[in-house]
């Protein structure tokens, strides 16, 4: 979730969000490859909880793109995803892996409100973007149940690590109170902030970059991210194909 409008709850059911990344993969493996291009979240992690030899949720796991990397050092990754295009992805990606990291990994097709996993059965539960968008509000529906699983699949000791756009610091940042979500949620990074803090999780500031190969690729994503308009004129901000990207990470010790 970046630049659209990450919710538009329906009235009982569990929701699903449709990103657009599950309609487009080309581009999707594009963003995942240019957000973050040196990792600085999975090495922040690492500092709470390190990676190697634990077993690692990835809620919300999408295409796939971190629960393989994790996959490379963690002793098991369960990839949770419940939208039925993105299993696709999911399936594909980690059938073209080894073996040796295929087999270390679990697919979960299922929300991060019910997580079929035992309690106590994970040392550190990631999502990105997904799921966890804060308090409930017109677009976003209560993501406390969720929150609820996670302490409840986490074992005592381990860490929850929740990683959102900062809406402070970063080029992006920028765009997002101008073009995107934030645009109409005058005090958002602040009510999110207040959220995660009533629920004992620390905020932490990362701050990483976008570093695409080329503009055109680089307005691609902005594309699927943002729209067409908002895209050109975004780029008509940006030096090169990169900008600074801040991450806000919500974590707690279980």
């Amino acid at each position: 979730m970046t630049g659209a409008s990450p919710i538009t709850p329906l009235p009982t059911e569990p929701f699903v969000y449709d990103y657009p990344g599950a309609h487009d993969a080309v581009t999707y493996e594009l963003e995942n490859r240019i957000a973050d291009p040196d990792a600085r979240i999975e090495a922040f992690m690492d500092r709470l909880l390190p990676i190697d030899g634990h077993v690692v949720a990835d809620v919300g796991a999408g295409g796939g793109y971190h629960a393989v990397r994790y996959a490379r050092r963690a002793s098991h990754v369960f990839a949770v995803e419940p939208a039925p295009r993105m299993l696709i992805q999911l399936h594909r990606r980690i059938a073209a892996e080894p073996e040796a990291i295929g087999s270390r990994i679990s697919v979960l097709a299922a929300g991060a409100e019910a997580i079929p996993l035992p309690d106590a059965s994970v040392d550190l539960l990631h999502s990105r973007l997904a799921y966890f968008f804060g308090p409930e509000s017109e677009r976003v529906r209560s993501c406390g149940p969720g929150i609820e699983e996670a302490l409840r699949v986490v074992r005592p000791g381990g860490r929850i690590v929740v990683v959102d756009n900062d809406l402070r610091e970063g080029d992006f940042a920028g765009y997002l109170r101008e073009f995107g979500y934030a645009a109409d949620e005058p005090g958002l990074a602040d009510r999110l902030d207040d959220f995660w803090a009533s629920h004992d999780f620390t905020a932490t500031t990362v701050m990483s970059e976008w570093r695409a190969p080329s503009r055109k690729a680089l307005g691609r994503v902005l594309a699927m991210e943002f729209g067409d308009r908002e895209a050109a004129a975004i780029l008509t901000r940006v030096d090169g194909a990169r900008f600074r990207h801040g991450y806000r990470v919500y974590h707690r010790e279980r």
